[in-house]
């Protein structure tokens, strides 16, 4: 398995740096002094983040690692099924432990939230459910949120098809700005007035998804390449310009960074195959066995999937980024 080094200085540094992000965790002038206890974690966003209930070996909306016996499991970590979501490597390095994820019936203080379906509004919902459970969150929690895919989908799909005119593409890119921006600052808020601990994630670009080089082939003539490019990248920068950029109470990770690195020199990354999901069945239900895969697939080099949901070597990546953001950054209560 590559080493998220890679993706680091090749993508993620130099992406913000172009765009003109001033942002600490990417070479800011903060850093931890006193290692960062969190003593739980909670995870926001969508299918990129859900491991299904009831556990203890929920499923998840990429390949499904699977054990000897060809059943599913959900926290293999080995060279050749290097199966954990994102937010599982951010976990596995707090001690962390999910319900929704435990065979060895350990107490669980990792908590999901993320929902299969969620919007960028969800978050919202998702910190009210939460806080119901939990009461006040603050200084002592790690979260993670990332969001905003299936907003890109919905309204490309329910406006812009609908009615492909540039004026459309405009209205729709303007919402999209607004509602990244709603979900920046409803991040700022929490870190300002509870002095909560946040990784914040961008989405993919949704042009470089299996889903938009469908939607392309689909629809000739109606710019979806660049339109569906458009919509990402307005709900990216506004979600970006719209969080404070000390990196004191949160590290940006971006995946819209790591997966166009990918997709521009996937060999770099032992990557096979850009285009195309591996799955051949619905996910969650997606085994690493043949009968669930498309023909010659295989979750290990595969960059994604499904047509929107990353693979295997994302997740890794992903995952190992934002922990450095977690382990790097002077987070905690100080």
């Amino acid at each position: 398995m590559k080493s998220m080094g890679n993706w680091t200085r090749r993508a993620s540094c130099a992406v913000a740096a172009g765009l003109v992000l001033l942002l600490a965790a990417c070479g800011g002038g903060t850093e931890q002094i006193t290692p960062f206890e969190p003593t739980r974690y909670l995870v926001f966003g969508d299918e990129m983040s859900v491991l299904t209930r009831p556990g203890p070996n929920g499923l998840k909306y990429t390949v499904n690692a699977v054990d000897s016996d060809g059943a599913a499991t959900c926290n293999t970590n080995t060279s050749s099924q290097p199966s954990r979501l994102w937010t599982q490597v951010v976990a596995n390095a707090f001690g962390f432990v999910f319900e929704e994820c435990n065979p060895s019936a350990l107490t669980p203080n990792g908590y999901i939230y993320a929902k299969p379906g969620a919007m960028s509004a969800d978050f919202v919902t998702q910190l009210a459910t939460a806080r119901a459970v939990h009461g006040s969150v603050g200084c002592n929690d790690l979260m993670s949120v990332l969001i905003g895919t299936n907003d890109v989908i919905d309204l490309f799909e329910t406006q812009y098809l609908a009615n492909p005119t540039s004026s459309t593409a405009e209205a729709v890119t303007n919402e999209l700005s607004a509602r990244g921006a709603r979900l920046g600052r409803a991040i700022t808020e929490l870190t300002a007035n509870n002095g909560s601990n946040i990784l914040v994630s961008t989405i993919p670009l949704i042009n470089q998804t299996p889903y938009g080089l469908l939607q392309d082939a689909l629809h000739p003539g109606k710019n979806v390449q660049s339109v569906l490019n458009e919509f990402s990248t307005a709900f990216n920068t506004a979600l970006r310009v719209n969080i404070p950029n000390d990196g004191s109470r949160w590290g940006l990770v971006e995946l819209d960074a790591l997966i166009n690195a990918a997709v521009r020199n996937p060999g770099d990354f032992g990557i096979t195959n850009w285009t195309v999901g591996v799955c051949a069945v619905d996910l969650p239900n997606c085994n690493n066995v043949a009968a669930d895969l498309v023909t010659g697939g295989n979750a290990l080099t595969w960059l994604w999937a499904s047509d929107r949901w990353i693979g295997w070597e994302a997740h890794a990546n992903l995952g190992s980024f934002a922990r450095q953001r977690a382990q790097g950054n002077p987070f905690g209560c100080g």
